[in-house]
């Protein structure tokens, strides 16, 4: 795969007959909730891909960003010490830790009743993505720190089995549809890779807070530990294998960045925004216009890179001959390559994103083919349509 166009070309061929063996293939998620009563936005993909403000985000060399020039003190994106997290590029206090599987919590974000959320401020990465009906829902990604409230916890999309293989991680998630759990059942991840009620685990993996106001499927909530005393109890494979290269950081700001003190996205039906603070040198969360805070700390959400990921979306029918073609799913394409968009240090940083197969990690590379580095630290990445949304940041 090279691109997103030839992505969409690529996946609108197959015929329903072809579709489920493709899927074996890729390892994609799924979708439950209830669609919203107002009409859902279409996600075919767009005639051409528009690309988010950039001077070009096509490469203008041939370069491999295996064999590319590197920053002094870079950290990956082929190895890493010991001691230093590959998620985040920061030195941890028990190198221990990094011996264990990451943990990939499905956590809802709409309604707004939903929000704050718990434990995000925690988690290494957080990847944020549409789910159906115009709404979005985070995949929380905890590896480095161990949080004992987290939630709360929902349904499984596609999406996720492609995020879960691309991080190598235990996918914990409350149900899903029925095509998108015939298809995790029929993936490489089950039945020791995934964690759900709908498999028969209950407390104490997963209690129920009731609480006035918030309806039953808002109400369940985990416990990283718990879990992984699960992981120990199955004699699940403790030790991670990312896909290499991976991740790659750097406390030196790259060359060629625009001034980017604020950056917006609008989704379909919320809208998610950064303002950077340079006191703390990170970004900080707004979610429709509110500050977007951390119900475990009360602080406001901040991350030091913020990544946007531009990628191929379509709505696909799963099992036709067994749900009558009834049921879509919401289908991103997370192989190949697109642009993407880096936010640190109060600059916005042009490049694309590259993932040539399904266990392999995601790395990001400048328009000249170098290597694009992260800032050490915790990263958001949010993934938006190919030639629908855009972000928009100021300087």
């Amino acid at each position: 795969m090279t691109g997103i166009d030839a992505n969409a070309s690529r996946i609108t061929s197959f015929v329903p007959g072809l579709f489920l063996a493709w899927f074996l293939l890729v390892g994609c998620q799924p979708n439950t909730s209830q669609p919203p009563q107002e009409a859902s936005p279409s996600f075919a993909a767009a005639p051409t891909v528009t690309r988010m403000p950039s001077p070009t985000l096509e490469p203008t060399s041939t370069a491999s960003p295996t064999a590319t020039m590197r920053p002094p003190k870079m950290i990956g994106p082929d190895s890493y010490p010991r001691e230093v997290n590959p998620l985040t590029g920061l030195v941890v206090d028990e190198p221990d830790v990094l011996a264990r599987r990451p943990l990939l919590i499905k956590v809802s974000n709409s309604p707004p009743v939903v929000r704050p959320q718990s434990g995000i401020s925690s988690a290494d990465i957080v990847i944020e993505n549409y789910a159906e009906g115009g709404w979005t829902r985070f995949a929380v990604i905890f590896y480095s720190r161990d949080v004992g409230h987290v939630g709360s916890v929902r349904s499984v999309r596609l999406v996720d089995m492609q995020l879960a293989r691309a991080f190598d991680a235990i996918m914990v998630f409350s149900g899903g549809s029925r095509g998108v759990i015939d298809m995790v059942r029929l993936s490489p991840l089950y039945p020791y890779n995934t964690i759900s009620p709908q498999f028969g685990y209950g407390e104490p993996y997963f209690v129920r807070f009731p609480r006035e106001g918030l309806a039953f499927e808002h109400t369940l909530f985990t416990d990283t530990a718990v879990l992984r005393q699960w992981l120990a109890e199955k004699n699940v494979r403790p030790k991670p294998n990312f896909g290499q290269p991976g991740l790659a950081f750097t406390s030196l700001t790259p060359p060629r960045g625009q001034a980017a003190r604020s950056a917006a996205i609008d989704y379909a039906r919320t809208r998610a925004e950064w303002r950077y603070d340079p006191f703390i040198g990170a970004y900080l969360r707004w979610t429709d216009n509110i500050p977007h805070t951390d119900a475990l700390t009360g602080q406001q959400l901040a991350f030091d890179n913020v990544i946007v990921i531009s990628a191929y979306h379509d709505e696909v029918d799963l099992f036709p001959e067994k749900y009558f073609g009834e049921e879509k799913s919401l289908y991103i394409e997370l192989e190949g390559s697109g642009p993407m968009t880096l936010l640190r240090d109060g600059q916005a940083f042009e490049g694309r994103w590259r993932r040539a197969n399904e266990g392999d990690a995601f790395s990001f590379v400048a328009p000249d083919g170098d290597i694009l580095p992260l800032k050490p630290g915790r990263t958001f990445i949010q993934i938006i349509r190919a030639g629908f949304e855009q972000l928009v940041f100021e300087p």
